[in-house]
């Protein structure tokens, strides 16, 4: 699903991979639907537990933290995904947003939990002088999360990671206090 997409992805294919009979999904999964929501929620927990281990690490200042993880993803785009992967929960909202309003509700949910977290960062940020008290770090963390998803797709379309590089920059730019 995260390669091929929701609809393009098959029980049959996904059976397969994994090397169960088709009835033993059917055991734990009513159906793809449910399969999905449940693939969205364990890539979801793991990337909340990542995001917030590296933005909320007070060991290190805020705007250090947030350079690591737009560091961390745009080497991981480059050398291991191959600018192919993106986003799952990108990847959902385009297939799915828009004719699925289970998945709309939980990607909604989802990404006000990662913006929750971009948000303390960036207050944290101000707190250290870091970032302007000038802005509003909730308008910030949306931001953050609407724009750097933009620049995911713009990845995808390009082959390269220089759309993350871009949006990186800019970033860093506009936030320096």
């Amino acid at each position: 699903m995260f390669l091929n997409g929701y609809h393009a992805t098959g029980i049959k294919e996904i059976t397969e991979m994994v090397n169960i009979p088709k009835g033993s999904f059917y055991n734990h999964f009513r159906n793809k639907e449910e399969f999905g929501l449940e693939v969205l929620k364990y890539y979801c927990d793991n990337g909340i537990a990542y995001l917030k281990n590296v933005l909320l690490d007070t060991s290190r200042t805020p705007m250090t933290r947030l350079d690591a993880f737009y560091s961390g993803i745009i080497a991981y785009q480059k050398d291991i995904a191959k600018c192919k992967l993106g986003c799952i929960m990108g990847n959902f909202s385009q297939e799915l947003g828009d004719t699925n309003e289970r998945f709309r509700e939980a990607l909604d949910l989802e990404f006000n939990d990662y913006e929750a977290v971009f948000v303390e960062c960036i207050r944290q940020a101000q707190e250290t002088g870091e970032v302007s008290a000038n802005l509003d770090p909730n308008l910030v963390g949306s931001f953050l999360i609407n724009s750097w998803h933009g620049a995911i797709v713009r990845m995808k379309s390009t082959g390269t990671t220089k759309p993350l590089e871009d949006f990186k920059t800019f970033i860093f730019q506009q936030l320096k206090n």
